[in-house]
């Protein structure tokens, strides 16, 4: 058999020669034999690992998927995914292969490598091209990662847990502590929250900054308190105007009390604003007051009043704090009474430290309204019968004697000289001698 082979080897080498050599070639390490085997080897390979490789082309859409869904548990998982990609991406350094072959150029490649089955030359490249690919879509969701984060922090029903996870999975994008505050801040700054909500708003904010930074603070917190303060002071002033002044002031007072806990006490603060806008209001609603006395006074016709029990009158106050009811015989002062305790109902209940202003106020008006009831009977006394110069006369005495004397008792209700003394230090008879409302009849000369 040896010497068979070798004369047939001699045959074919002398007969035919050519064939002897391409089938050499064919058959050698680096004939086309062997680099089939190799190839054949390479595209099982790529069939074993097809499962791992969808999953690596999968990583863009899943990161999507994540952002899309609704429920925020999807994105630290998007985030792992977006490691992956930076992993990656530190891996290979510099290199950036996307841009050493453009992607039309590759997928030719890619296309001429399958069809002349250079499988490994296939692989080399497409696997770069791909990868690179894959994880530069994955990195361009960055940004949209962030954003999400960012967004859920503006929640105003973010609780303690979610707020300290999703700070956390941020740390992932900051490089430094100090600019995550100042990102966690911004994003709590939401102009849309109402007063009413903005108390928890700040308190919440506060308390998780101090749980997730820690107990120190920055001028970017107290740039956020300040901020937050100023808009709350501004939705005060809007509601001030239109709600009732006691309950926003106890709602204000509460709301200071609450946030001293976290080093954001506003009473100070809101003190002022509440007087400047009682003492504004009780000079506008005085001034009112005294305008429709005047109108009614001289509309007034003693002849047609009516009085019941003309010749037995009583000065006595009633023992409670309703109006006395003799000032429904004189139209002008029943309504001017109404008027002066619309307002003190209005401003009852708030700061005790405007008290002795609204008190000049209000003695100041009974005084222009005491002058004009003077002046209004001078003029008219000698054109009077003597019944309406008695019942003038009357008119007076309630005035003096009932309609002064209750508005000192319904002041006293409302602020106490004994609150006023613990504020003021003063002694309690002091308070009550300054908050008296009086009134004296002008001497005429």
């Amino acid at each position: 058999m040896s010497e068979a082979k070798q004369s047939v080897e001699s045959l074919s080498r002398k007969t035919f020669p050519e064939t002897k050599k391409t089938t050499d070639d064919f058959l050698s390490d680096k004939g086309p034999s062997n680099e089939f085997i190799e190839n054949k080897a390479g595209i099982e390979n790529l069939i074993e690992k097809q499962q791992a490789l969808s999953q690596v082309l999968d990583m863009p859409w899943v990161v999507r998927r994540c952002l899309a869904n609704s429920e925020d548990k999807m994105l630290p998982e998007a985030i792992k995914i977006l490691h992956i990609a930076m992993d990656y991406k530190k891996s290979i350094g510099d290199a950036d292969v996307e841009s050493k072959v453009p992607s039309v150029l590759a997928v030719s490649l890619i296309l001429i490598s399958y069809f002349k089955m250079k499988i490994l030359s296939f692989q080399l490249l497409s696997t770069l091209c791909i990868l690179q690919v894959t994880m530069s879509s994955v990195l361009d969701l960055q940004t949209q990662i962030q954003n999400a984060l960012l967004q859920k922090l503006q929640s105003p029903t973010i609780g303690l847990s979610d707020c300290l996870q999703t700070v956390q999975l941020l740390r992932n994008f900051f490089p430094s502590d100090q600019s995550l505050r100042f990102r966690f801040l911004q994003s709590r700054m939401n102009k849309e929250i109402e007063f009413e909500n903005s108390r928890s708003w700040i308190f919440d904010t506060l308390t998780q900054h101090r749980a997730a930074f820690g107990q120190d603070s920055n001028h970017y917190l107290s740039t956020f308190i300040a901020l937050q303060l100023t808009r709350v002071l501004s939705d005060l002033q809007k509601h001030i105007e239109h709600q009732t002044l006691d309950s926003l002031f106890m709602n204000a007072n509460y709301f200071g009390e609450s946030l001293a806990r976290v080093g954001a006490d506003l009473r100070g603060l809101v003190v002022p604003l509440f007087t400047e806008f009682i003492l504004r209001k009780a000079s506008h609603d005085l001034l009112q007051g005294e305008r429709n006395f005047s109108k009614n006074l001289h509309q007034l016709n003693l002849s047609t009043c009516f009085i019941q029990q003309e010749n037995n009158e009583n000065l006595e106050l009633p023992p409670d704090l309703s109006p006395p009811m003799q000032l429904l015989m004189f139209y002008p002062l029943a309504v001017y009474c109404n008027d002066v305790l619309s307002l003190l109902n209005a401003i009852g209940k708030c700061p005790l430290t405007q008290s002795v202003d609204v008190c000049k106020k209000l003695n100041q008006s009974l005084a222009k309204v005491g002058n004009e009831l003077e002046g209004w009977g001078e003029n008219e006394w000698l054109t009077w019968e003597s019944r309406e110069q008695s019942l003038f006369n009357r008119m007076r005495r309630v005035f003096e004697n009932l309609l002064v004397p209750h508005f000192d008792k319904v002041f006293r209700v409302i602020y106490p000289p004994g609150n006023l003394s613990v504020i003021t230090g003063l002694n309690v008879s002091k308070c009550a001698e300054i908050t008296e409302i009086r009134y004296a009849r002008p001497v005429r000369g």
